[in-house]
């Protein structure tokens, strides 16, 4: 791993530079919430103690995505990751201001879908909406042993699905029914209007008898800075604006509550059942080569045994990383580009942005860092 990262870090240093923040449009924003500070204060951690092996004085657990604390009936068990719809016609979405893991990438004709991973996933009432599988999703979902639910898919995402089994999972077209009664239901008659809940997944796990109970040797997908992460070395960067080109998405820093608000399709991206604002304390764009299946228009990304560039963003700072994945259900590993040492995030909800690079189009650079938010509001 070490000569495969080394190697991987001289192929990139060439192209990764740290970008200064530049312009692009926004008045888009009331750029400052204007919440009072609510981040959650960190408990003092027993250094004789893992911070995986922690528990508070009322049992719970240190949650596997987040790192914040969780009831243990969760946070020792396999998550359950969401396929959630992203076009303007289906916000507000359901539930994901819940999940403690985000992904979002660009699907066939430029919008973008999400997977939302959940280890607590109680007292949903809705969830979605609930749409269908792309084959790097089923790569992401593996990585965390997740219960994968979607609501059918691509070819390519059914062979990784039915003929390599590389995950558990829930179709939603075949469990759907009424609600309270079946794991998925519809609230009308468009391919827009399918969701879950929490008894919904429930029952649904019942019904296929999945094993809900992580293997002996479960690795956890990140590791998280007990004592917070300011990235003292990094540059500024208080609003990010990603190339998606139909939602256009764009994240804001509040450095009252140290959290990046969310904004798409020029307005603010909210959960429907809370009415809050969606929000992430990591950000992390990973970069991959991606192709077009042949006769298609369904993407791929290059996901295995591959290496690529990218950015962790967090607490109005960024730096440049190099991310790595052996195999198929390997899970992704990010490091510092200029050390080789694995990134340790902070606690709380992280999105996961994946950015189209490579040679068959390369959208990388179209993705534009600002230091100072008042750089973003001013731009265009």
């Amino acid at each position: 791993m070490k000569k495969k990262l080394l190697s991987a870090m001289l192929i990139f240093s060439t192209a990764l530079s740290l970008i200064a923040c530049g312009n692009k449009d926004e008045a888009k924003t009331d750029s400052s919430p204007g919440v009072e500070s609510s981040s959650e204060s960190v408990e003092a951690v027993d250094d004789s103690v893992a911070f995986w092996d922690q528990v508070s004085e009322d049992g719970q657990v240190r949650s596997y995505l987040t790192g914040e604390w969780v009831d243990a009936s969760y946070g020792r068990q396999r998550p359950v990751a969401v396929m959630i719809e992203n076009t303007k016609v289906c916000l507000p979405q359901y539930g994901i201001g819940n999940a403690g893991v985000i992904y979002e990438c660009v699907v066939e004709g430029g919008i973008t879908r999400m997977m939302a991973i959940f280890d607590d996933y109680s007292g949903l009432d809705q969830i979605g909406n609930i749409r269908s599988s792309r084959p790097y999703f089923v790569y992401f979902a593996s990585e965390y042993d997740a219960i994968y639910m979607h609501a059918g898919g691509n070819p390519a995402a059914f062979e990784l699905i039915d003929d390599k089994n590389l995950v558990d999972n829930l179709n939603a077209l075949t469990l759907e029914g009424s609600k309270g009664s079946s794991a998925t239901y519809r609230t009308g008659t468009s391919e827009h209007t399918l969701y879950t809940n929490s008894d919904g997944i429930d029952i649904g796990l019942k019904k296929l008898g999945y094993d809900m109970t992580l293997p002996s040797d479960y690795e956890p997908h990140f590791k998280f800075a007990a004592d917070g992460n300011n990235l003292e070395n990094g540059e500024d960067c208080e609003a990010v604006e990603l190339y998606y080109y139909t939602n256009h998405p764009y994240w804001v820093y509040n450095e009252d509550d140290g959290l990046y608000y969310r904004y798409e399709f020029n307005q603010k991206q909210v959960d429907a059942i809370t009415g809050e604002q969606l929000t992430a304390k990591n950000i992390i764009i990973q970069n991959v080569e991606w192709f077009t299946y042949q006769g298609s228009q369904y993407l791929g990304y290059l996901l295995s045994n591959n290496t690529g560039s990218g950015k962790y963003i967090t607490n109005g700072k960024m730096i440049d990383i190099v991310w790595s994945k052996d195999g198929d259900t390997d899970v992704t590993h990010y490091y510092y580009a200029g050390t080789g040492e694995e990134i340790e995030l902070n606690i709380g909800q992280t999105w996961i942005q994946a950015c189209q690079g490579g040679f068959e189009g390369d959208y990388t650079g179209d993705n534009t860092y600002y230091a100072d938010k008042s750089e973003f509001s001013k731009a265009n």
